[in-house]
């Protein structure tokens, strides 16, 4: 998950303070939207004079997913709001794992620069590093917690042309998940979520089977990630179209589409800017660069047609985030309220 830096964020006075939980088979389900403590966003809060908690109520969610990018716990709490954790990702570790000293110069250059990334130049010192991101993500007591599953070079974000495969990078990640599940405590779901780089993408069944009957724990499940999924497919111009590419997949997945616990709900259409992408490659330090260019692929546009519904014939999560790019707080929740509205008229 990547996030659009914000300069000057508006006062939010929310359309609607109605809950609008939902049920889906059994379940109730939770919506929630993505949050991220960057300073535009805290600095629209104060402003305003109302809590975190207060906007939750006026949107009608029942919390939020919290990114937790760092190793020490927030000075300010979130717990009364969170419900999920979206934990730092990697994307470029494979060669760390299988200390493949040569291809990690060729991505990092120096040892400052790879000390920098994974907090040391050998697997001990990332897992550490993994295992105290957990830490300080549970100082938030969510219920549940994501993990992406990819492996990406600056260079291969540009080229596509991948020196590892989807089940290479699936088996080693797997491991990788074996060595610091004890941190993660019994109650809590590792959700694991897909991605359109080399990983878990969803589209093999096989693999994907492989890859959950490998963890050693008992609650993990899939966070499906609408927009991430369609990105794996350029050719898709509509958002119906994506919809049914979605609903094709996960019928595909047979009775494995029952590990779908949450879903990351937006759209993306990035086909044409796939087929266009520059070919000038930016270095690791040129994140801003890296991090445009990740967004024009995975846009995190508000659905605004019925056919989204169409996905919770298929699936029973018991999460649905709303997982927007936004730096307008009254033009996020026009966009949440329109999705919701979708999806309950849908039910309804």
């Amino acid at each position: 998950m990547h996030f659009k830096i914000v300069k000057d964020i508006p006062v939010l006075f929310p359309v609607s303070g109605k809950r609008t939980g939902f049920s889906c088979g059994d379940g109730s389900v939770k919506q929630l939207f993505n949050y991220c403590t960057v300073p535009g966003y805290e600095e629209a809060i104060r402003r305003s004079g109302k809590s975190l908690r207060e906007y939750l109520q006026f949107l009608g969610l029942d919390g939020i997913e919290l990114l937790v990018y760092r190793s020490e716990p927030y000075m300010c709490s979130f717990e009364e709001e969170t419900i999920g954790v979206h934990l730092r990702s990697w994307s470029c570790w494979y060669d760390l794992w299988k200390d493949n000293k040569e291809r990690l110069f060729q991505i990092f250059g120096t040892e400052e620069a790879l000390r920098e990334y994974y907090g040391g130049t050998q697997k001990r010192a990332w897992l550490l590093q993994i295992k105290r991101n957990i830490q300080a993500a549970l100082m938030e007591d969510p219920e549940y917690m994501v993990f992406h599953v990819e492996e990406v070079s600056p260079a291969e974000e540009y080229s596509w042309q991948f020196a590892h495969t989807d089940e290479e990078i699936t088996k080693m990640f797997a491991r990788v998940f074996n060595r610091i599940k004890k941190e993660i405590p019994q109650d809590k779901w590792a959700l694991f979520e897909n991605t359109w780089w080399p990983g878990l993408r969803l589209t093999a069944p096989a693999l994907t089977e492989k890859f959950l009957t490998s963890l050693n724990f008992n609650n993990v499940g899939l966070m499906l990630d609408t927009g991430h999924l369609m990105n794996t497919n350029p050719d898709l111009q509509t958002e119906k179209e994506g919809v049914a590419y979605i609903c094709k997949i996960l019928k595909d997945l047979g009775e494995l589409r029952n590990y779908v616990k949450g879903v990351h709900l937006s759209c993306s259409l990035s086909g044409d800017y796939q087929r266009k992408v520059p070919t000038l490659v930016p270095t690791l330090k040129n994140d801003a660069r890296l991090l445009n260019h990740v967004c024009n692929i995975d846009q995190h546009r508000t659905f605004r047609e019925p056919w989204i519904a169409e996905i919770f014939d298929l699936i029973e999560p018991e999460y649905v985030v709303h997982e927007l790019y936004y730096d307008d707080f009254n033009r996020l929740a026009v966009q949440i309220e329109e999705q919701k509205q979708l999806i309950m008229k849908h039910i309804e």
